[in-house]
């Protein structure tokens, strides 16, 4: 199983999560454990950028939208339409241009102008913040004290199908207890080396990383980190080229 592949290396990167371990004086560090691509963010970095995409934005690949905000870090963002319409809210500017706003099923990451974060809680409609600088949406909702992921009552979609219950390339995206750190992270999937992750398995990852409020973002074949501009994440098998997709989440040093 894929989860134990990289166990043993998780439990060490653990022990190894100091400041000087992660390198914080860079603000923005990186890390990888097998087929498992994790970046660390210090949101109390000075100087430091997150970056929603903007509407111009829509349709463009991880990597594209990281070279044209020279982005150190970015990754794919919401689940969206195959016409590339992006599923819940998203915002730029403190303006809103998805076509849907926030839903029980769908759970909201914003930030203000000051890296001040929030994950938002499962099941609830949350009013639109006019501090909000941008926003962007997830599905299911990491429950740090059951270690699972879990869907709003009544999403009879989210928490079933095959797509979240079996092995596929992930998406995460979560902040620790205090907000101050914040995690992506992409897991390879669908290769003959690296299956992907199911999302109790994602969910134990959360749990060793020390996330107490997380979101999965779409996976699949969108799921691609990209850092410093060159795609660190291996695509799946037989997928020649980074998906378009609906939206993205970036970060940059001013």
């Amino acid at each position: 199983m894929l989860f134990q592949r990289i166990q043993r290396p998780l439990f060490a990167l653990m022990a190894l999560c100091s400041p000087l371990a992660w390198g914080t004086e860079h603000c923005i560090t990186y890390q990888q454990e097998g087929s498992v691509h994790i970046s660390k963010i210090d949101l109390n970095c000075p100087n430091l950028e997150l970056i929603g995409s903007e509407k111009s934005d829509n349709g463009l690949s991880v990597s594209a939208f990281a070279q044209k905000y020279h982005a150190e870090v970015a990754i794919n963002a919401n689940f969206y339409w195959k016409d590339f319409t992006p599923i819940g809210l998203v915002m730029h500017n403190h303006k809103r241009w998805s076509k849907y706003g926030d839903t029980k099923a769908r759970t909201i990451f914003a930030c203000d102008k000051q890296n001040r974060c929030l994950i938002e809680d499962k099941g609830k409609v949350t009013p639109v913040n006019g501090k909000w600088r941008f926003a962007l949406s997830g599905w299911q909702w990491f429950n740090a004290k059951s270690g699972k992921f879990e869907c709003a009552v009544g999403d009879n979609i989210g928490c079933r199908q095959d797509i979240f219950t079996a092995k596929h390339p992930r998406t995460l995206l979560g902040l620790d207890e205090k907000n101050n750190w914040l995690y992506l992270v992409v897991v390879e999937g669908r290769q003959f080396t690296a299956r992907g992750m199911n999302l109790d398995e994602l969910a134990e990852l959360a749990s060793r990383l020390g996330l107490t409020k997380a979101i999965n973002l779409d996976g699949g074949g969108s799921a691609v980190m990209v850092r410093k501009g060159q795609r660190v994440s291996a695509l799946p098998l037989f997928q020649g080229d980074e998906r378009q997709i609906a939206n993205h989440f970036g970060v940059k040093m001013k």
